[in-house]
């Protein structure tokens, strides 16, 4: 019992260790603010082709965070993490399937981690996001579009916070979920859409 719980906060604590490692080398706190991920108004959600219709997900439970300069978008770093039990598809049976061993496997891996490397500009408040994602215990490259602006209502957080939106597809089978390869399509969509508020 004892080897096991290790084993998993081995496992809860490598990517946050890793990812404190290279924020604290690569951030510039005298030219870029650091954002949080607004737990409140922040989701990654998910899409799949499952025979003629479309299986769609959610995770709820988010936080991490940008350093963000908008006189120089290229520097931005990310460091994000998502709980894997917060997964919710509105389908008690379809989301036990899912946070199962053929898929997220939640016991074993309770959070998805991603850590920026590199940004570039494709234009105004847009760029290309390439960093590394771990997913079921697998790290992979992946390369998201993104789009960064000031909130559009300020009503309620003030000058300080900044709406994100980023987009990339995976295919599940690198992730070690290629179940049911017969029935649901191997290219999952990923879409984070996310509410940052500027750390005082």
């Amino acid at each position: 019992m004892q080897t096991y719980r290790a084993t998993r906060l081995a496992a809860w604590l490598t990517p946050l260790a890793a990812g404190a490692a290279i924020w604290a080398l690569s951030a510039d706190p005298c030219a870029a603010a650091t954002y949080v991920f607004d737990q409140k108004h922040t989701e990654v959600r998910f899409a799949c082709s499952i025979g003629l219709g479309t299986q769609r997900g959610r995770f709820t439970r988010v936080e991490g965070q940008v350093a963000y300069d908008p006189a120089a978008p290229e520097a931005t770093r990310i460091a994000a993490r998502v709980a894997t039990a917060s997964l919710t598809t509105g389908e008690p049976v379809m989301d036990d399937m899912l946070k199962g061993t053929d898929f997220f496997n939640v016991g074993r891996h309770p959070r998805m981690t991603f850590l920026s490397r590199s940004v570039q500009s494709t234009g105004k408040q847009a760029a290309v996001l390439e960093g590394d994602v771990s997913v079921n215990g697998v790290t992979r490259p992946v390369k998201l579009a993104v789009t960064i602006a000031p909130r559009k209502s300020q009503l309620t957080y003030g000058g300080d916070s900044l709406e994100f939106v980023a987009r990339t597809r995976i295919k599940r089978s690198q992730f070690n979920m290629g179940a049911f390869a017969s029935m649901a399509s191997d290219d999952v969509d990923i879409e984070i859409d996310a509410l940052l508020r500027k750390k005082p």
